[in-house]
This record gives structure tokens, sequence and C-alpha cells, in this order.
């Protein structure tokens, strides 16, 4: 009998479940030589995924079972209520690992067996390459711009959605088109959930659930001034990044982003993000080539022990000394990325430095001693002194006096509600439909740029980007470790005798 209960004690101690991540669904090993064998089974060799890869969020990792022969079993527990639970467990396993790899088959129309592993990280620059191909940029009115492709958008329903009718998720979720929009998409069939069509009362049932959307991607367009590249080392790539073009894929940006301008037109794939720069802010960044560079630097980072220095432009004259600005950051609204001083928010730290004034407007150094998003930029609104040609902070959306000292003279909701719509003026005009082919300029008459009638997008006239979306008077201009420094030649606008014409155009 103790016998007996010991063989069963020492199996179910084998029955272990690994999570190392809890986007993972959990492995079931079952090995009989205790827990020493288990530790050195498969569970230790197994290689993590990257889900970033597909553009998925929270992708499961397929089923795995390890068994050992039959005859190695003599000394398992011989209960009928233990085996049967065993059976179980390892069928739902095997059912998990090959739903992912169906949904991804259906998802992206693939009937390749293979197509449903999901990438290692090592396969990002071969990922990257392929992605070449989606389409071709093109340079006109001094902006890099892209011919819209074809796109599908992969994402695993969130336990928030569950129960959630599947057009109220996408109406209220995603804010890159409307109602009339959503419903054409999901009536058209570009809508899929696990690679099938549904309907627009469809109901999400969980996590289990992948949601592909098939678009006609519409990129922003960007400057055209090219990438600078600072210095190339084995370890490291160090760039001089203009102002307007995103470090990596997001929202509307993908090709016009600086990681796939290095893959593309400089030949540097698979590089590691160490930090990120603002969309609007220009000068330096650092990407890690191996893995050792990266955090090299990324621990030097995380320990405050890396000098960071940018230069800003400001509104009126700013005070001498060393300002000290340590507000609470924290978002306005769970659905935009805009930040605001709070209290109860993250906590953030930044030092300024007057470097001139020219009667208009001062020149600012600026020490972030923490990494918040837009952490440089609401400090400097809270002083009363925003960016000279920050279109998101020095706005009026804020409050007459544009936020200085938190002040904003509104209720959070009603913040939130301007900040959309000044977002969406700026971008759109009025719904026009796309000229016909005579009034098109040579680049516009690409067959490339040929409108979808689906397309939400198409049926919209966008508006060059004035110079003041182009450029903001903010720029990384150094970083300096324990034994390593880079940095970057200060811009025209820094300078002491510096003037421009209008208020928000670079001279």
């Amino acid at each position: 009998m103790l016998k007996r209960f010991l063989n069963s004690f020492r199996t179910i101690c084998c029955l272990s479940y690994t999570y190392p991540s809890s986007r993972y669904f959990p492995r079931l090993y079952l090995s009989r030589a205790g827990m020493a064998d288990a530790a050195t089974s498969e569970i230790a060799n197994s290689s993590t995924c990257d889900a970033k890869l597909i553009d998925v969020h929270h992708p499961p990792v397929e089923g795995n079972i390890e068994l050992r022969d039959k005859e190695d079993d003599q000394d398992l527990p011989s209960s009928n209520l233990f085996r049967e639970n065993l059976s179980r467990r390892m069928k739902r396993s095997r059912r998990k690992g090959l739903l992912h790899k169906r949904q991804l088959n259906e998802a992206d129309g693939n009937t390749d067996a293979e197509a449903g592993k999901r990438l290692k990280v090592d396969d990002e620059s071969t990922k990257m390459k392929e992605s070449h191909n989606e389409t071709d940029c093109y340079i006109e009115n001094g902006l890099r711009k892209v011919y819209p492709y074809r796109y599908t958008y992969l994402c695993y329903c969130k336990a928030r959605w569950k129960g959630k009718a599947l057009i109220d998720v996408l109406n209220n979720e995603f804010m890159g088109g409307n109602a009339e929009f959503h419903v054409s998409q999901i009536e058209n069939g570009f809508v899929k959930v696990n690679g099938k069509d549904v309907k627009t009362t469809y109901v999400l049932r969980g996590k289990n659930e992948l949601i592909s959307n098939i678009t006609h991607r519409h990129e922003l367009p960007v400057t055209a001034q090219p990438l600078k590249i600072i210095s190339e080392t084995e370890d490291y790539v160090v760039v001089d990044k203009p102002s307007s073009i995103p470090v990596h894929p997001c929202g509307r940006y993908r090709h016009n982003s600086v990681t796939f301008m290095l893959s593309r037109e400089h030949g540097f794939h698979n590089l590691r993000t160490i930090y990120r720069l603002d969309r609007l802010t220009s000068g330096l960044l650092i990407f890690g080539r191996t893995h050792d560079a990266t955090n090299h630097i990324m621990d030097s980072i995380k320990q405050r022990t890396v000098s960071k220095t940018y230069l800003c432009r400001v509104d009126g004259e700013f005070p001498d000394g060393t300002i000290e600005c340590k507000e609470p950051l924290d978002k306005v609204h769970e659905k935009i990325g805009t930040w605001r001083v709070k209290k109860g928010g993250k906590d953030s730290h930044t030092s300024f430095e007057k470097v001139s004034y020219n009667g208009n407007s001062s020149v600012v150094k600026c020490y972030p001693h923490t990494g918040r998003t837009h952490q440089i930029r609401v400090h400097l609104q809270y002083l009363g002194h925003p960016i000279v040609n920050d279109p998101l902070y020095n706005d009026d959306v804020w409050g007459k006096d544009k936020g200085k000292n938190g002040e904003y003279g509104k209720s959070d909701n009603e913040l939130y509600e301007d900040l959309v719509a000044m977002h969406n003026s700026k971008f759109f005009e009025t719904d026009l439909m796309l000229p016909d082919e005579t009034s098109l300029t040579p680049a516009q008459t690409d067959i490339r740029l040929t409108s979808d009638p689906n397309c939400d997008y198409c049926k919209k006239r966008y508006k060059d980007p004035h110079p003041d979306k182009l450029v903001m008077y903010l720029h990384s201009l150094s970083y300096k470790g324990p034994d390593w420094e880079f940095r970057t030649e200060e811009p025209a606008w820094a300078q002491t005798d510096w003037k421009s014409t209008s208020k928000n155009q670079l001279q």
C-alpha cells in the first residue's frame, strides 16, 4: 500500500505545468523518473517564440506532450480514474495546439501544414525581407509615401471582450474606422473569427478566438529626409532619426518606420530596439545587433547610470538655473496615447536648464531621469513653457492656459472627447471622393494607387501634412553610459540667433 502511494505521489509531482508567460498555454509533461528527470526533460530545452512577428496578441504555444514507452510505465498508478483524468488533460492540450495551427492557416488562407508554426526571433529578418515585396515607396512634395496594399491584422480575443458582440468591439476598441466601415468589413467577409465568416451579431466567446481583419492599408506620409547612420559596429547601429518617422511599425505606419527603412534601404535586419522616441521627436536612436550588447545598454538604462540629454525650443523666456519637475504622469484615457499630470500617476522626474533666449522663445536642455511616454513634453506644458510647435501639448484644447500647473478647466471625459475631435480635424478634410485620373499628378496615376471600393480610406482625400506636423522642436542630443557615448549634431532651430517667420514653420 505504501509503495503504491509513493508511486502515485512521484508521478503526480512530475505532472508539471510550465508558464513561461501568461500568454502561453501550459505544456504537459509526464515523466516517471521524478523531479530531477523532469528538470532535464524537454521542458528545460524548449525555446520561446516571439508573438509580435505575426502581429498577434498573446498567441498560445502549441501543446506538447512527452510520453514514456508502455514497458517503462509499469510503476504508474493503476487507478482507472487517474488514467481517465490524465487522458482528458492530454487530449485538451493537443486540441489547444492544433487549434492554434488551424487558426493561423485559415486566417492567412494558407493550406500549408507548416504555416501554422510560430516563428522564432532569429526568423524575424526573413519575415521583414518578405514584407518588402508588399508595396513600394515614392517621394512626392518632399514626402515619403507608400502605395496602399493588402494587409491582414491578427488579434486574439481579449478577456474584456468576452460576451460582447464583435461589431461593438470593433467600434469601441479600434479607432481606425467608423461603424459603417466595420459593418461592411464583416458583411464582405474581410473580418473572420478562427478563419470563418461571421455575422455582425456574433458574440465573442473567449481568448482562444483569433480575429483576422483584411484591410486595404493606407500609411501616412513622413518626411523624405533620409536616416543618417552615425555609427555602425558589430554590436550597435546608431542613427539620427528625422522628425515624423516612428521607430517601429505602429498604427498607420509600417513601411514608413525606422526599422523597416533600415532593413529595406540599409540591410540591417533583426535589430533590437533599446528605447524609443516619439514619432515627432528627432535625434539619437541606438539599436542592438546582439543580445549581449542590447542587454548591456538596457541594464544601464534600468539602473539609471545613463546620462540622457535632449534639446528643445519652448514658448517664452524659460527661468534661469536648474528647474526640477517631479510631477507624476497618467494617461488621459486608455484608448488614446495622450498623457497629463495627475496625482497617483507614474513617478516622473526631469531636469531643465536654459541655454538661450531670442526674445520670443528659449532653447532648453532637458535631462530625463525617468523614461515615461511624452515625459519632457508634458512637464514643459505643466511649467507653462510648452514646446513651440508641439501639435498636441501646445493647443487650446488643454484650457485657456494650455495645461499650465495641471489645470485644464474640464472633466476627464470632456478632455478626452476634445482631444479625439482635435486629432480627427487635423488629419482629414471632409469626405471627398478621389479626383478623376486627369487631375492626378504623375505619381498618383500609378496603377498601385487604384482605389478599393470597399476601403473606407479610399473615400477620403488626405491633405499633405503641414510643416508643423513633420517637425517638432525636440531633439535627442546624446546618450552616455559608463563605458560608451553617442552624440548627434544640434539641429538648426537650436542656434541662438535662430528665428522663424511663422510660429509653426521651420525656416
